[in-house]
This record gives C-alpha cells, sequence and structure tokens, in this order.
C-alpha cells in the first residue's frame, strides 16, 4: 500500500514513531514537545528509570546529504547525556551506510545502527503493526488510486466525487470534540445528522467518521441526490455506511417542496435505525434543518433527527483541536518564515485560536488566498485577525481588489447558476453577461485559463465527466468539463452584496441566459440572504399560512419588471446545472426544472410586488398548463400541483379557471383511494387550497367523507394481518391514525386490529442496536496526548507544559 509520508506534519510523524513504539515494546510511551527536553520526544520510563529515549526528524522526500547538517547539530546538542537505548526516527530515505556514518555523529548515546529508522524502516514497521497504519489515515489516504484500490472497483466509480473530496483535505483533518459524540450517537442509532452554521466543519466530520468506519471493513457510499440513490445499492447482510451531505440543499427548501420527500427520508431513517448492518450520516445547515422540520411533519416526527443529532459549533473544539486546525493550515499553505514568524512573536496564534467567529473555512480561506493578497509577509497575523472580525470583509476584498474584471462576472455568473454547469453553458452564459456590461467577450481559450487559475479557492472543476444528452450532442463516451463553486460561503457573501446593490441585480437579470440565473436572483431579491423568506414560502405554498407581513419593495419599479421579465423570456430555456443520472453511476444528466417550479418562482414575486407583474395574458397561460398537466400527468405527481394552485387561487382574473383545474385534480385523485394518505390527498384538495367550491367539488367531498368512515375500519382490519415488522406496523397505524383526525373522525373510529398488532410484535421481537464495543471505543486522542505529555513532565520533575505552545514551536 502506497504511504505518503509528506502529508504528515512533524506532530503527526511523532505520534506515529510514538505508535509504532508502542505496538513494538507492548507499552505506552511518553511523549514531549519539540526542542523542549534537549533530544527527548519520546520516552519509556520504566521503575523511576528512563530505558528508551526516541527523537524524531520528520523530512519527508529527502535523502541523508540533505538532512547531515540537522543531525550533526542534533548530536552535538545532546552530547553525553543519555545511557539508556536511544533511538532517532526520520522520514527521509537512508541507507546501511548512511546509519553507520548517523552512529559515528551520536557516539555520545547508545545509538545503534538497527536504532536508527528510516523511511524503509517505518514502512516495515508498519507492515508488522497495519492497526497503527489505520489509526495514521494520512498514510494511506494518499491519492485516488490507493482509494480505489480500498474499495471495490464499482463502488469507487459510485462516489469517485467522495474520494477526490477526501484526497484533497486529508492533511488538514483534525478530530473534534464531535467525533467520538458522532461514533456514540451511531453506535446507539446507526443514524447521525450532522448540522451546524457554514464552513464549521460539519463535511469534514463527516468524512472522518467515514475513515473510521472505511478502516473497519464497511462499504462507502455517496448519496448526490436524493434517498433513491442510497435504496440502488442497498445490499441486505452487507455492512454498508451512507453518507448524504447537504441532503436538504445548501440554500432553501424551494428545490425540494415535493410532499413526498419528507416521508421518504423519515422511512429511510427509520429503516436504517432498525438494522445493524447499515449507517447513515447526514449533513445539513442548522436553519434549513429547522425549516425542514417545521414544514415537514415526518422529518418533525422522526426520532433519529433528534436522538441522532450532532450540532456541530465551536464549543465541540477545544482550543488544542482549534490550534490544530490553524497550526495545519499554516503548516501545508507553505507560508514563509516571516508569515509564521507575525503568528509566533508574543503568542499571538492564541488571539486567533480564541477568536468569536473562528471558523475553520475562514481559517482555511486566510490561509490558501493569502499568497494573492498583496498584503506583506510580517502583516499575516493582522490580516489573519482582521478576517475574523469580519469574514464579510476578507470575500470583498478577494473579490473587489484582487480579481480582474472578467473574473468577478466569471464569479458572478456562476453564483446565479449555483450548481454544476458544462463549460460551453457556462462560456454562453459570461458572454451574455459581458454584452450586457458592453464588455469584449472572453473566447474559451481564455475562460479555460481563468478556470485554471480560479480552481481551488473558487472554483472546482470536474474534467472528463461523462454526459448523457444526445439531444445537444453529449453522449458518455464524449466527456467534457462540468464546473462548479468550490466554497458555498462564497454563494452566501454574493446574495449579501446583492442584497445592498439592488441596481446589479438589474444589470444581471438582463444577462441571465438560462432560468437558474434568473430564479436565483429572485430568489435573493425575496430576501434569501436572511433565510427566513425561504420558510415563509414554504410554509404559505403548502399550507396556505396566512404571509406574516409582505416585505417592502427594495427595488424600483422598472427594475421589479426587468426581473420579471427575465424569469418568463427564460420559463422555456433548457436547464444548464447537471446531476447525477438516476439509472447510471458516472454519468450526469441535466437537472430538469419543472414548468411548476419555474411558475411558483414568478407567482411568488409577483406576490411581494402587489400582484401586477404578471399580466392577465400570463396568468392564463400559466392555468392552462397546470390544467394540462394535472389531466396527463401520474396520479401521484398531482399532489406536487398545490402550492402552484395556492398562489394562483389569489387571482381574481383567473378565479374560474383555477377552480376548473382544483376540479381536475380532484377527479384524479378520487380514481385511486387504496390507502389512507390516497384519502388525504383526496381531501386536502378540498380543505386546505383556498380555491372557491363549485357544486361538484362540495357532492364529492361529502362522498370522500362518506367512502373513508366505511373504508377506515376495513383497512385497520386488513393491514393488520399484513404486517409483520414493528416499525411498518406503527407507521401504518399513525397513517390510519392521522387521516382519522382529518376526517374528524378519531374520536367516533379507533384503529383496534393494528394497535394490539402492534403490541403483540413489540413483545415477540427484541431489536439489539448496540455496536461492538471495541469498534466504537474511541476514546479522544488529544484528551491521551495531553495526559501523556502531563505524566511526562510528572516524571522528570517538570511542569506540564502548554500543548499549544508545544505545537506551533514546530512551525520555527
Amino acid at each position: 500500500m502506497a504511504r505518503n509520508y509528506s502529508d504528515l506534519s512533524p506532530h503527526d510523524f511523532e505520534v506515529l514513531v510514538r505508535d509504532l513504539l508502542q505496538a513494538s515494546h507492548g507499552a505506552r510511551m511518553e511523549t514531549f514537545p519539540p526542542g523542549r527536553d534537549g533530544g527527548v520526544d519520546i520516552r519509556l520510563h520504566r521503575d523511576g528509570k528512563e530505558t528508551i529515549i526516541a527523537q524524531c526528524k520528520h523530512s519527508p522526500g529527502r535523502a541523508f546529504a540533505q538532512i547531515r547538517g540537522q543531525l550533526e547539530a542534533e548530536a552535538k546538542k545532546i552530547g553525553n547525556r543519555f545511557s539508556c537505548r536511544y533511538i532517532l526516527a526520520t522520514s527521509a530515505s537512508l541507507t546501511r551506510q548512511n546509519k553507520q556514518e548517523i552512529a559515528t555523529m551520536f557516539a555520545g548515546v547508545r545509538l545503534e545502527v538497527d536504532d536508527i529508522w528510516g523511511v524503509d524502516d517505518l514502512d516495515n514497521l508498519l507492515r508488522l503493526h497495519p492497526r497503527v497504519e489505520i489509526n495514521n489515515f494520512k498514510l494511506w489516504i494518499t491519492s485516488s488510486a490507493v482509494l480505489g484500490h480500498l474499495l471495490h472497483p464499482d463502488l469507487y466509480r459510485r462516489s469517485s466525487g467522495l474520494v477526490d473530496r477526501i484526497v484533497k483535505r486529508r492533511r488538514l483533518y483534525v478530530h473534534s470534540e464531535a467525533y467520538p459524540d458522532s461514533l456514540r450517537i451511531l453506535g446507539e442509532h446507526h443514524v447521525c445528522v450532522i448540522s451546524g452554521e457554514p464552513g464549521i466543519g460539519k463535511t469534514t466530520l463527516a468524512e472522518t467518521l467515514l475513515i473510521k468506519l472505511l478502516s473497519d471493513g464497511w462499504e462507502v457510499h455517496s448519496a448526490s441526490s436524493d434517498v433513491t440513490d442510497i435504496e440502488k445499492v442497498w445490499k441486505p447482510g452487507v455492512r454498508q455506511v451512507f453518507l448524504y451531505d447537504d441532503f436538504l440543499g445548501q440554500n432553501s427548501l424551494l428545490d425540494n417542496l415535493n410532499k413526498n420527500e419528507d416521508g421518504r427520508i423519515a422511512s429511510l431513517v427509520e429503516r436504517i435505525r432498525d438494522v445493524d448492518d447499515k449507517i447513515l450520516i447526514m449533513t445539513t445547515r442548522e436553519y434549513i434543518l429547522q425549516q425542514a422540520r417545521q414544514v415537514h411533519e415526518r422529518l418533525q416526527s422522526s426520532r433519529a433527527l433528534v436522538d441522532g443529532k450532532v450540532i456541530l459549533d465551536l464549543s465541540h473544539y477545544t482550543a488544542e483541536q482549534k490550534a490544530r486546525i490553524f497550526y495545519n493550515h499554516i503548516h501545508f499553505a507553505e507560508l514563509s518564515h516571516v508569515a509564521r514568524e507575525s503568528v509566533l512573536r508574543g503568542r499571538r496564534y492564541m488571539d486567533v485560536i480564541q477568536h468569536a467567529n473562528f471558523n475553520p473555512r475562514i481559517i482555511e480561506l486566510v490561509t490558501t488566498n493569502f499568497g494573492n493578497s498583496g498584503v506583506k509577509d510580517e502583516l499575516f497575523f493582522e490580516y489573519a485577525l482582521n478576517s475574523l472580525d469580519d469574514p464579510r470583509e476578507l470575500w470583498e476584498n478577494i473579490f473587489e481588489s484582487q480579481l480582474s474584471v472578467t473574473e468577478r462576472s466569471l464569479l458572478l455568473v456562476l453564483a446565479t447558476i449555483r450548481t454544476r454547469v458544462e463549460l460551453r453553458d457556462l462560456h454562453r452564459a459570461l458572454n451574455s453577461y459581458e454584452y450586457i456590461n458592453r464588455g469584449q467577450p472572453t473566447d474559451l481559450h481564455r475562460l479555460r485559463l481563468l478556470l485554471k487559475k480560479l480552481e481551488g479557492t473558487f472554483i472546482q472543476v470536474t474534467a472528463n465527466m461523462a454526459l448523457d444528452d444526445q439531444v445537444n450532442g453529449f453522449h458518455p463516451k464524449n466527456r467534457a468539463p462540468l464546473i462548479e463553486l468550490a466554497n458555498p460561503s462564497f454563494v452566501d457573501y454574493i446574495s449579501s452584496y446583492l442584497s445592498t446593490h439592488p441596481d446589479e441585480i438589474h444589470q444581471m437579470a438582463c444577462g441571465c441566459l438560462f432560468f437558474e440565473q434568473a430564479e436565483t436572483l429572485a430568489l435573493w431579491e425575496l430576501g434569501e440572504a436572511s433565510h427566513a423568506q425561504v420558510i415563509r414560502i414554504a410554509f404559505d405554498a403548502f399550507f396556505g399560512a396566512a404571509p406574516r407581513g409582505r416585505q417592502l419593495p427594495r427595488l424600483a419599479p422598472g427594475h421589479q419588471r426587468v426581473l420579471m421579465a427575465a424569469l418568463t423570456r427564460l420559463a422555456s430555456v433548457e436547464s444548464c446545472t447537471w446531476v447525477d443520472s438516476p439509472r447510471y453511476y458516472g454519468i450526469a444528466i441535466r437537472r430538469e426544472v419543472s414548468a411548476r417550479n419555474r411558475h411558483l418562482i414568478m407567482l411568488i414575486l409577483d406576490h411581494k410586488y402587489g400582484r401586477n407583474l404578471l399580466g392577465e395574458d400570463s396568468l392564463v397561460g400559466i392555468v392552462q398548463e397546470l390544467s394540462e398537466r394535472l389531466a396527463q400527468a401520474d396520479v401521484g405527481l398531482v399532489q406536487r400541483e398545490f402550492p402552484l394552485m395556492r398562489y394562483l387561487s389569489r387571482y381574481e382574473t383567473v378565479e374560474g379557471r383555477v377552480v376548473a383545474a382544483r376540479d381536475i385534480a380532484a377527479a384524479r385523485l378520487l380514481k385511486i383511494l387504496e390507502d389512507p394518505e390516497h384519502f388525504q390527498a383526496a381531501l386536502s384538495v378540498f380543505r386546505e387550497l383556498n380555491i372557491k367550491p363549485s357544486r361538484w367539488s362540495e357532492r364529492s367531498e361529502i362522498e370522500l367523507r362518506q367512502c373513508f368512515s366505511s373504508f377506515a375500519p376495513k383497512w385497520d382490519s386488513v393491514e393488520a394481518g399484513r404486517v409483520n415488522d414493528v416499525v411498518e406496523c406503527e407507521n401504518s397505524l399513525s397513517l390510519l391514525q392521522e387521516a382519522l383526525v382529518d376526517f374528524e373522525l378519531h374520536e367516533s373510529i379507533e384503529p383496534v386490529a393494528l394497535a394490539d398488532r402492534l403490541s403483540m410484535l413489540q413483545d415477540e421481537v427484541a431489536q439489539d442496536l448496540d455496536f461492538s464495543d471495541e469498534e466504537l471505543d474511541e476514546s479522544d486522542p488529544g484528551e491521551r496526548e495531553r495526559e501523556e505529555r502531563n505524566e511526562g513532565a510528572a516524571h522528570s520533575g517538570g511542569q506540564p507544559t502548554d500543548p499549544i505552545d508545544d505545537l506551533f514551536q514546530t512551525l520555527t
């Protein structure tokens, strides 16, 4: 197995050597900070005596000639101070002759040739002690090829995006206090929802858990679009872990207005809770999770989404863990000695670590962008501190001062698209925006160069992606690059920026080439920067709740109409964004933006501005398309049209047409009444849409209620005889009880048969949800290291040293 020692920091290397010594000698070793104890990094202390002392020199990729001077200085420094066995470990490459020369250098101590470890010796020891290698995952999570070897080829293809992300970020991982909490929750519930504010480290924590589970023999899968990605690869009896990153989306609920999605997620969660060989890890922003649980009743009632939640915040990071995050980013960003010294001087790194706005994503942005910031190296500390004081200022400085006009235009266009876009579509969208700005159009070659320059900090490029879109000349054999923004916080910044620059919404609307771009501008204009408007929209669309006061206009009348004109102009334009194919792994297809969702955005914007942006002809056209879909679409899709029907019901000019559309929907739903959910759906057409009743609808509602009163007892009996699983029985009982409440029959009809069946199943089935203690017995490595350092100092008669100071001293 290939190993990459360059991914280890000096501290990581010391931990590796300590673990190898402990495995070799069967005893716990004491560790000491570099440079503080005169050549002692690791020590074995027995019966009041030092029996082994080890010194670590991390020099990955170097030969003996390159470290000779460093070793000579070390040998001179320690002289003949130690009489016990002395071990020297280095990540450099050493020959037998090199080792003999080193032993001669260290003639003052008991350093035998066999106790001089070079990189080949470390590789051999790792083969002898494989558990050490698994625990030091940075050694083997080194490349896509290595992960491809660890995973079954089919699994690797399915989760290649996840693999690439882990590879790129492997050197920066730091276990937080939430790590053992998450492992405990997975052991108890098999499901863990990691929520928190943007940039706090949710995805990093999830990926760290995946590495742990991968090393324990679990298959790893990544869900990219919805729960069907998990259902397709589900293997009974096989240990599988599923990652569903941003499972509620990054920005809003509008893309997930399908009422059935909450039930599918809740059902999957409950299903995984009850099996020992499946694990589900989900991440989301906390405010979106709260919104979703308010809108979607099934998510609100799901036990696992409550019991299995970890809200990741700064309280989960100890000072030492925040120090490791800051240290790792400084170390691997290859900052100059002067820049590092600006942080070390007077222990100023503590001001960053203890800052109230400490955020891993901001730290990453600070260290990766500093080289292009134009700030002098000696002012790196001030640059980092100012960025934490005002993160918006950091983005402003990068966006407005460090980028060319074309680069800013490109990022603005990408921000409006929000998700993956194909290179040629991006090129066309950029040129459209440049035309409105009367700028020189960027040719395709220049665009490729810009993407290469911006990749990393701003942009993520998936090269040679298989695209299935033969209508537009794309075949999976003809691959093409997909581009997306790499940092979600940049989209947050742009939406906030445009909220204070409404004139630019006008300019960007005129330059939109795809509906998704105009949709994004509309969402920002509706107030998505605060994210509160989104939940009001969802409540309003689903349940007919009265809006909490219409927002004050932010756009001038002319600008309002330009934005609506863009939505109308692009209402039938093909989508420009791509999602993973639900049928074939490793292939992307164009994301469908339904006419329903396009019209819904238009109506929401029109509602904000007093319902005077859309003319009667436009409204008639929307209702006509709605009626055609209701008459022709699958019955299961009828409910998806409810939000649109609710908004249309507020327009008097099309009232009669909306009543007719409602009656079409009701007639379709009344044809399929096979379970309580079907009855609820049919009743909701009459009771929840706030649409004027017709004679037919009044008569049909009465007949529906009469039908359900006789249906409910029969279904109770039949379903009780069918279900043979506790969870399934609980779901059926819950469905029937909810329907009885909706039909106001809960006081007169009791689901006796299902209740008795559930009681019997609960008595018969004992559910064991425990993981083995060995598998999830994870203690905080940071705590172990603190104890070892303090105990070591006590043995030597000294005082415990500050581990944060010790860590940052290795940057000198």
